[in-house]
């Protein structure tokens, strides 16, 4: 034993050195993604934050060319239309122009007179009057330049002019030069506010989508902030707070994502991502340690077909021996008293039993793993039954010197619903285990009974008894009790298990209950009906 010992503490070593080779790397492969992955995580943030700025700016970019092309378009205004019949030539020129946004176009002669602002409505140009509010925005706007025309001071080049001052009547203004560089009067428009938040940065927002993040897409909010002194009074948690550079510039451009900001995204995703690599990695852990017990089981299972061999071959050789011992001493002629030959013949019938019991047992778990195994059920006497097994233990019983005392209630026994040669290998099995490992004590009983329904057959032996952990893996093929006598007693490993393969194939039970030191008593149930 201590070789064998010896070879399981070496395999134990072995799977577990095996079981770090691999959980090892493993540990150190999740460190490093989670590593990457949280850097990952930062590296998203950050992206996502600046998909979003370039975002805001784009829309900023688009409002701000969207307003200059107007200006350009409609406020390059000749001097030479501020001649004649200048209301017409007016008409004629804002008419061809693209209105939208535009609330009014205005053109005010700093020569004439009065320099009243000519209003003209934004779709077909036609001559319009302004409220009070929009004149006195327009003349407000004008002021500065009508000071450079009054100074006669000619200018190279001009930028349009914007005043803000009423913010519902926002002004674009370009002067008017003669040849000379002179500024002969102003051309402007008066900006539609509404036109701008419900119909401009809607179609920009929606245009330019295409720059924010897929998951961030769908939940977006686009709003106009309020500025004070170049900050942002309305904009707490926004992801993107950008101001306009060119009109509105009082107003900013506020991108926030109510659910979760691009940071949160980010988490998100970061977490989703450690969930699933915390999942493959346990996954592939526990592929690793349900290989690692396959192979386990394996080995063992190789280990106890082994022993098996060993043992059959020790109960063949031993019944085999005795039976030539004796039949050497017949042939022979050394035994001529009558009585000692049936004395040696009832020990070679003995040792035929043994020898058929245990190839029967074989022959029976052949059948069963191949699930060739099958019962013929009828009604039949328990007590019978146990009673003719008995008979054929008589002579075996008689030379270990073991007596059997059997008990059975006063009242008759129902009959069971069993297949009788399958029952009688039952109780076969049930005292050969009971002669076997009854060590010193020499005395076996069985109990008849019944409850429930069931017939029950207890056998109980005076022996070592079965330690808990143990009791119930005695039922599985090849296991043997690995400690004290149960060890030492020879055996192939497969009686209990076709005993217990027997008993559910009735519909019945099978229990043991046994401490060590105390015997062991093995339970039969089997039904009185058909199942």
């Amino acid at each position: 034993m201590p070789g064998g010992a010896s070879s399981l503490t070496t395999r134990g070593a072995g799977r577990w050195l095996a079981f770090a080779a691999v959980l090892i790397p493993l540990a150190v492969l999740l460190v490093l993604q989670l590593r990457t992955l949280a850097q990952l995580e930062e590296t998203s943030a950050a992206s996502n934050r600046l998909a979003l700025k370039g975002y805001g700016r784009t829309i900023l970019r688009g409002t701000e060319a969207f307003y200059r092309q107007r200006v350009e378009d409609a406020l390059q205004v000749p001097a030479g239309l501020l001649a004649g019949d200048r209301r017409a030539a007016l008409d004629a020129h804002f008419a061809s122009r693209d209105g939208a946004g535009i609330k009014r176009y205005f053109v005010i002669d700093f020569a004439t007179p009065d320099s009243e602002a000519l209003f003209f409505a934004p779709t077909g140009g036609a001559a319009t009057t302004a409220s009070e509010v929009e004149a006195r925005a327009a003349r407000v706007a004008a002021a500065p330049w009508r000071v450079v025309a009054e100074e006669g001071t000619p200018i190279q080049s001009v930028s349009p002019s914007v005043d803000e001052q009423d913010p519902d009547n926002r002004v674009i203004l370009r002067p008017i030069r003669d040849s000379n560089g002179h500024v002969r009067g102003a051309a402007g428009m008066i900006l539609d506010s509404a036109y701008f938040s419900d119909v401009l940065l809607p179609s920009l927002t929606r245009a330019e989508q295409a720059l924010v993040p897929e998951p961030l897409r769908h939940d977006l909010e686009i709003e106009l902030g309020v500025r004070e002194n170049g900050r942002s009074t309305t904009a707490p948690g926004a992801d993107v707070d950008a101001s306009f550079r060119f009109i509105f510039t009082d107003r900013s451009l506020i991108v926030r994502s109510p659910s979760e900001t691009s940071k949160q995204w980010a988490q998100r995703r970061f977490i989703g991502d450690v969930s699933l690599s915390l999942m493959l990695a346990a996954a592939l852990l526990a592929a690793v340690l349900l290989a690692q017990r396959n192979a386990v089981r394996a080995t063992q299972l190789s280990q106890m077909k082994t022993d098996f061999v060993s043992s059959v071959s020790h109960e063949l050789r031993t019944p085999l021996a005795s039976i030539r011992v004796f039949g050497e001493l017949l042939r022979l002629g050394r035994v001529n008293e009558p009585a000692k030959v049936r004395e040696y013949g009832d020990y070679i019938e003995a040792e035929c039993r043994r020898l058929t019991h245990l190839v029967n047992n074989i022959l029976d778990f052949a059948k069963i793993e191949s699930g060739q195994k099958l019962y013929r059920f009828e009604r039949a006497d328990v007590r019978a039954l146990v009673e003719e097994t008995l008979r054929t233990f008589e002579v075996r019983l008689r030379q270990d010197g073991f007596s059997v005392d059997v008990t059975s209630p006063p009242t008759p026994l129902p009959p069971a619903w069993v297949d009788p040669p399958a029952v009688g290998q039952v109780l076969t099995n049930l005292i050969d285990n009971a002669i076997k490992y009854s060590g010193d004590a020499r005395h076996i009983g069985v109990a008849l009974g019944q409850q429930n329904g069931f017939v029950t057959v207890a056998v109980r032996d005076h022996g070592p008894g079965i330690d808990a952990g143990e009791q119930e893996r005695i039922f599985e093929q090849f296991y043997r009790v690995s400690s004290g006598l149960v060890h030492e007693v020879k055996g192939s490993g497969l009686g209990l298990a076709i005993v217990k393969h027997i008993v559910d194939a009735h519909r019945g039970r099978v229990s043991v209950d046994s401490r060590p030191g105390a015997g062991s008593t093995f339970t039969v149930e089997l039904p009185t009906h058909a199942a």
